[in-house]
């Protein structure tokens, strides 16, 4: 069952690592959980992440080179204000590069045509960083938050849930009121 582990951890993480939305985060923070618990090995499991994170990141820089920046040329309603964007992110990107290749999914690197070497300097940083803490924190703190969830119950996760479920709803709300505001 180890391997199906890995290998899911891998693909998560590649996914995060091109900037796509997925559950990368979530996956290393288990893994690391399970790290701590003995059930996987931790350096295994940083192994892994770094690999899959620089994959992710490479196909990530790739795919905003070759389409990225041809999707937000393209004539349509929104034209005009991604050509806005585009505008603002090259005066950015050509102040900034290492900085934007650190903080930025990858994808947005090759769309402002940050150099290779910068950005793989940045994504090698923003990987040790971001696994170091995932994997990290929670092969430490893990087990034992895992244990008391596990004494406390489902009842206690599902009002975290219920939390943060508000919690967006709220910003959802705050973001709409600034559009209809602006829009005046």
């Amino acid at each position: 069952m180890m391997i199906a582990e890995y290998v899911g951890l891998f693909v998560l993480v590649i996914t995060m690592g091109s900037g796509v939305p997925a559950l990368g985060d979530a996956a290393l923070i288990a893994a690391g959980t399970l790290a701590g618990e003995g059930r996987l090995h931790v350096g295994i499991v940083a192994a892994i992440g770094i690999v899959a994170w620089m994959l992710g990141s490479l196909a990530g820089y790739w795919l905003g080179i070759r389409n990225g920046r041809w999707l937000l040329e393209h004539p349509g309603r929104t034209e005009k204000s991604r050509s806005k964007v585009l505008a603002r992110g090259d005066r950015l990107f050509g102040r900034h590069n290492f900085v934007a290749a650190l903080t930025m999914p990858a994808y947005v690197s090759g769309i402002f045509r940050v150099g290779f070497l910068v950005f793989v300097a940045g994504a090698v940083t923003a990987g040790i960083i971001f696994i170091a803490l995932y994997v990290g924190t929670s092969y430490f703190l893990g087990p034992e938050i895992a244990e008391r969830i596990g004494t406390v119950g489902a009842r206690a996760v599902l009002g975290v849930l219920v939390v943060v479920a508000i919690g967006l709803a709220i910003r959802a709300g705050v973001v709409r009121w600034r559009t209809a505001r602006r829009a005046r």
